[in-house]
């Protein structure tokens, strides 16, 4: 059994790591992170070292995947499996293993094109370009796939992120799948591969699986959940179609 993908772009070292898109498990290492503000500007810090975001409903608007499911001629199937799992009929793993299987023989370039439609908060790149300059390093921490994040990764210029783990060949969704159902301790196998302290680490999400990993961080913040649990869960709550929001905010929350 493969373990979910964690993946950190560009250069790749040592035996462990992989190419981005490989659909591999392993490590990638990210280009440096330090990015001037202006010329002559001191370098800015941050108290945080890292700061992980949820993809649906956080950097997208609207549940991605399930918009190009539908897209793809998939609606009937993918909307019985979350109705499935809404009447507990079948638990998060099998929800997502569904959900995965459907997407087998599907080209990566056509999941892609129709998840590229969806509408993303605003300043996704200048927050994620802001942070940087900070020295934090921002990740992505989802049960979505990891081509999609690897796809999110070239748009915005992630660091890199933590997702579920679907076989690719040739371009074309295949193989075996292995869904993360636990962020929490994906996040913290990275913090321990990374030697990162929990304290200098911050979670942004929407959806009742983040609770976990608001209790695992120093910080959170709960950006335009509708869930009571979600908000009272986090240190902070927030309304908003900007993520240059967030930044604004965690450059003065200590």
């Amino acid at each position: 059994m493969t373990k979910p993908k964690v993946g950190v772009p560009r250069p790749v070292v040592s035996s462990l790591l992989t190419p981005r898109r490989a659909g591999a498990d392993g490590f990638q290492v990210e280009r440096p992170s330090a990015i001037p503000s202006k010329p002559g500007d001191p370098v800015r810090s941050s108290s945080w070292s890292l700061i992980s975001f949820d993809v649906d409903g956080t950097i997208f608007r609207r549940p991605a995947l399930r918009e190009a499911a539908h897209a793809l001629g998939l609606r009937e199937e993918w909307d019985e499996i979350d109705d499935l799992f809404d009447r507990a009929k079948i638990n998060l793993r099998e929800r997502l293993q569904s959900h995965y299987a459907l997407l087998n023989g599907k080209r990566i370039t056509d999941i892609l094109t129709e998840v590229a439609k969806v509408d993303v908060m605003k300043h996704v790149r200048e927050t994620v370009d802001a942070l940087r300059a900070d020295g934090v390093k921002a990740l992505l921490l989802t049960d979505l796939p990891n081509f999609l994040c690897a796809d999110l990764v070239d748009r915005f210029g992630f660091d890199g992120y933590i997702a579920s783990n679907v076989g690719i060949r040739d371009g074309i969704v295949s193989g075996e799948i292995d869904p993360l159902t636990d962020k929490r301790l994906g996040l913290e196998k990275y913090r321990s591969r990374m030697s990162i302290p929990r304290s200098k680490c911050v979670h942004v999400g929407d959806g009742r699986n983040d609770v976990p990993v608001f209790r695992a961080v120093q910080y959170s913040i709960a950006l335009n959940s509708r869930v009571a649990l979600v908000n009272k869960a986090a240190s902070h709550t927030m309304i908003t179609d900007d993520l240059l929001d967030v930044y604004r905010h965690l450059r003065t929350a200590i």
